[in-house]
Order: C-alpha cells, then structure tokens, then sequence
C-alpha cells in the first residue's frame, strides 16, 4: 500500500521538496445558471438551494444549468412520491389465480421502486455536481467572473452609482483642535449662564 503524501507542513519541518504537481486552476469562467422557467415550486426551491451551496464553494458554472435542473426535478419527484407512499410500505391487492379464485395478498408498495430510482439518481447527480463528502475534494474552484470584479481605479470603483449600487462614502472623524475645543466648552457655558 502506498504511503500517504506529505503535507506542506511536514516538509517544512523535514526540510524537504514537495515532487508533486501543483494544482492547475480551472479553465471554466464562474457563473450563476440560469433560472430554468419550468420548474415546479419545490423544484425551483431546490435548484436555488443547490446553486447557493455551488457559489459558496466557488465551483457553479452556467453550464450546470441541466444537471441543477435535473436534481431539483428528481428531487420534487421525490418529495412527492415519499408523501404518496407515507406509512404504506405494504399494500393489499386482490389476485385471481388460474381457477378464477380470487385471493386477498399483501404486496410491497410499487411507489417504494420509484423512490429508490429517484434516491440513487439524486446520488449521481450529488457525486457529479460534488455534493459528497467523497467527491467534495475532487471538484475544483472556478475562475473569477472577470466581468463581477471590480478593479481598483476603474469605473466600478471611482464611480459606482453609474454602474449599479451606489458606494457608501466613508465617514471622516477628526479630533477637535484645543481651539475648537475651547470654543465649545464657552458656548456649552453660556448656555448654562443663561438657562
């Protein structure tokens, strides 16, 4: 069995020279994917769940517009089937046999196949968009939306009301000269002398 790779720490303290690659940073540009327009409410809910936990991580593109989809239908398909099935894992049905004899017989619940087709595709789905704790590591970060990042000394910062938010101007304090202090203190007293 292979050893396990060495962090940066511990070849600091050995003193030697990592031989591994570096890392390349992803080609693919960051983006939001679009709103897709026929989505149920409950798939729409989890879409907008799933492309926030995609953002936070860095790793939401607009190409996982399909897939993102996809797990938000399967996901509300899935919902859906769990509320139909409920408590009933059984159910009875009745049965002829060859004879034409009618039987009373006690079945597993036919809904119980579809949930399971949906739990293992929300499986897949979750490992490809990497939503598991095992393939979480294996997905990289995107690149920045040039087109989001403001640089300094560009428009978007000297002069942020023309492209979208206006920029909150920051508030100057300054200490009092002894001066202006001494001057206040005089109009706090003569306010005093004549109240």
């Amino acid at each position: 069995m292979a050893r396990a790779a060495k962090t940066i720490r511990q070849h600091l303290l050995q003193g030697t020279v990592p031989q591994s690659k570096p890392e390349k940073p992803s080609v693919y540009q960051g983006g939001r994917p679009k709103r897709p327009k026929h989505l149920s409410p409950v798939a729409w809910t989890e879409f907008k769940r799933l492309v926030g936990i995609l953002e936070r991580r860095g790793t939401a593109t607009e190409g996982e517009y399909v897939v993102a989809a996809l797990y938000g239908e399967v996901y509300a398909r899935w919902i859906a089937v769990k509320a139909q099935i409920g408590d009933a894992y059984m159910v009875t049905t009745t049965v002829t046999n060859n004879h034409g004899v009618e039987r009373t017989v006690s079945r597993l619940n036919p809904l119980l196949k579809v949930a399971q087709a949906d739990e293992s595709r929300l499986q897949s789905l979750a490992k490809e968009l990497g939503l598991t704790p095992k393939d979480r590591e294996k997905v990289k970060q995107t690149r920045p939306n040039e087109q989001e990042e403001i640089i300094p000394g560009s428009m978007a910062d000297l002069m942020p009301e023309l492209v979208g938010k206006p920029k909150r101007e920051p508030v100057v304090v300054r200490p009092l000269t002894l001066a202006e202090l001494a001057a206040a203190d005089a109009e706090e007293n003569k306010d005093a002398d004549v109240g």
